[in-house]
């Protein structure tokens, strides 16, 4: 299975967000006619309040286009969201994403949200990356790894790890293949240490539909994220497309 995942963060809300699943859907619906994109899993990460009319959409009709709801940045058990309110609103959760980090979310914070969510039955997305590509750096991310997972065992709860190194976000190119190959790697040997039967991750940083092909090349990613591609539904479309094509299905 590949992942294509798109954080909406705060850019899109209200009608709008309803507006963008509904196309995202119908462009589907124009490729695979027969039901959903085989071999592909589509999380669309909207903000919070736009998780319940979103919710409903994605479940309306007969056609079941596949993409899955997401919300990130849940608060940790003791604040104004616990991950118990969003059962059956979301498949998944987003954790430890570089703006939380740099918010103040601590390691043990962070670890503390990854068990929550897997506790209430949810997917943990767990965001890991350096903040400058020298090999000291490259490290931090695998210690990043193991303290996110600290609280829950790899063996028995599912996780999805993201690579997103800080200096590759927003920028006007995406961090090299190669270099991304070389860290994934690292953090798929991390996570089989600490019992992942399937390791799993992805890269986000900068993808769109001109770049997205060298990623989907690598065997050794299970997919990308997207964040500002993600909200064009055509370009969106198009990444969906290319890791479909490259081995999803």
């Amino acid at each position: 299975m590949k992942y294509v995942l798109s954080n909406w963060k705060m850019y899109v809300g209200g009608n709008r967000a309803g507006v963008l699943l509904g196309e995202v859907q119908a462009r589907l619906r124009e490729r695979f006619p027969s039901g959903p994109v085989t071999g592909v899993s589509i999380v669309l990460c909207p903000s919070f309040v736009s998780l319940v009319p979103l919710r409903a959409m994605s479940n309306r009709g007969s056609y079941r286009s596949g993409p899955r709801i997401a919300t990130g940045n849940p608060r940790a058990p003791s604040r104004a969201r616990s991950p118990t309110m969003l059962r059956g609103l979301v498949d998944y959760v987003l954790v430890g994403h570089s703006e939380r980090r740099a918010a103040g979310d601590g390691e043990e914070q962070i670890a503390m949200k990854v068990a929550a969510a897997a506790d209430a039955g949810l997917t943990p997305i767990l965001f890991v990356g350096e903040d400058e590509p020298t090999e000291r750096a490259i490290d931090r991310t695998a210690q990043r790894l193991s303290a996110g997972l600290a609280r829950v065992d790899p063996s028995k709860h599912e996780v999805l790890v993201v690579y997103e190194p800080t200096w590759a976000i927003g920028a006007r190119e995406a961090a090299p293949a190669e270099h991304v190959r070389a860290v994934a790697e690292q953090l798929k040997s991390r996570l089989a240490e600490l019992g992942a039967s399937e390791p799993r991750v992805i890269y986000g940083g900068t993808v769109n539909g001109d770049n997205v092909d060298r990623f989907a090349a690598l065997e050794v990613l299970d997919g990308v994220g997207a964040t500002r591609a993600g909200l064009d539904p055509d370009e969106f479309l198009r990444i969906v497309d290319r890791v479909a094509a490259a081995g999803g299905g």
